[in-house]
């Protein structure tokens, strides 16, 4: 499995990324995974930042979106297929890795992590492991982000991502983010602002990257300007949790 690496249309070089996997995450699907890697691509896109996508989606949303930096990958027949998923840790020492994963993969993951030792080679690798857990006011979310936090403790940096656009109560957080959780496995918290719904229902159906979105023909002047302040107000939340060109260029 070979990676595209062609480059985009930009006169200016790509800004080398530091060795990292960012694995957006939630045992349940539709919360708003795929959402949240085409935003990160498209603040990679518009920084000059460079990154590898990895979409383990069988839709592959995130691959039609952005097909330069985007290749696929499965975690399914672990026994037979696991180096096709070991090659996200070879991605990661060029560069930034941005993994999509779909729901219901938790158990097959999970195996890639343990039969490759994918947490104690990242760390003698110096590989940073980020764990974006997007999340809905569902238990299903909740019980998939204990199970998460437990199997891969500490040896990840956990985000946890509260997508207002898939909810706007959130009467069960408290109860299971509790201090204590925070505390042990040193959680942020960050919330994913709300895009218009046909704004949103058009970027999804038509599978656009937020980069061709801002140009789409069909949206009207004030979805364009809606666009626009969308993607600033999430850049500015990406950037409080440290997805920023500061922290995310490499020093070498």
């Amino acid at each position: 499995m070979k990676a595209s690496t062609k480059p985009i249309d930009t006169k200016t070089k790509l800004i080398p990324t530091r060795p990292g996997i960012q694995i957006a995450n939630c045992k349940k699907g539709g919360v708003g995974k795929t959402l949240l890697s085409k935003l990160k691509a498209a603040y990679c896109l518009e920084s000059g930042l460079d990154f590898y996508a990895v979409d383990a989606d069988r839709q592959e949303s995130f691959l039609k979106a952005y097909p330069e930096f985007a290749l696929p990958t499965r975690f399914s027949e672990l026994d037979k297929n696991l180096k096709i998923p070991d090659r996200i840790l070879d991605l990661a020492l060029e560069k930034l890795v941005l993994v999509d994963l779909p729901g219901n993969v938790e158990e097959a993951f999970n195996h890639w992590l343990t039969a490759s030792d994918i947490l104690e080679a990242a760390t003698d690798l110096e590989v940073e492991l980020q764990n974006w857990y997007v999340l809905d006011d569902s238990t299903e979310c909740y019980e998939g982000l204990l199970r998460t936090l437990e199997f891969v403790g500490n040896n990840a940096r956990h985000i946890l991502v509260s997508n207002l656009g898939r909810c706007e109560e959130w009467e069960s957080f408290e109860r299971f983010v509790t201090p204590e959780l925070v505390n042990e496995y040193r959680l942020q918290v960050i919330d994913l602002p709300k895009l218009r719904f046909d704004t949103a229902t058009t970027v999804y159906k038509n599978a656009l990257s937020f980069t061709a979105a801002r140009r789409y023909s069909e949206f009207s002047t004030a979805q364009l300007a809606g666009l626009r302040g969308y993607l600033r107000r999430v850049y500015t939340v990406l950037e409080a949790a440290g997805f920023s060109v500061e922290n995310l260029r490499s020093e070498r």
